[in-house]
C-alpha cells in the first residue's frame, strides 16, 4: 500500500494527473473481480490515456472522451442511494 502511494505521488509530480489515472486504470483492470462491462470501460479509459500521452489526443478531446465514458458508465451502473431516514430511526427517534 505504501509503495503504491509513493509511486502514485512520484508519477503525479513527474507526469501530472493523467498519469495517475493510467495507474488507477491499470490497477483496476488487473483486478480479477472486474466485470466484463467495467473491463470494457477500463480498456477504453486506458486507451484514451495512452493516446493523450502519445500526442494523438489533445487534452480537450481527452476530457470529452472521459465525459462520454463516465456518462455511459452512469447509464449502465446508476448510483443507487438510500432514501431519507424515517422519523422513527436514529437517535432522535428513540
Amino acid at each position: 500500500m505504501t509503495h503504491t502511494l509513493i509511486v502514485t505521488v512520484v508519477v503525479l509530480l513527474v507526469y501530472g494527473s493523467a498519469a495517475v489515472a493510467v495507474l488507477v486504470i491499470y490497477r483496476a483492470s488487473d483486478d480479477a473481480a472486474v466485470s466484463a462491462g467495467n473491463d470494457r470501460l477500463g480498456r477504453a479509459e486506458a486507451d484514451a490515456a495512452r493516446r493523450v500521452f502519445a500526442g494523438e489526443l489533445d487534452p480537450a478531446a481527452y476530457r470529452r472522451t472521459m465525459a462520454a465514458l463516465a456518462a455511459r458508465d452512469a447509464a449502465e451502473h446508476p448510483l443507487i442511494t438510500p432514501g431519507p431516514p424515517r422519523q422513527d430511526e436514529g437517535p432522535a427517534g428513540r
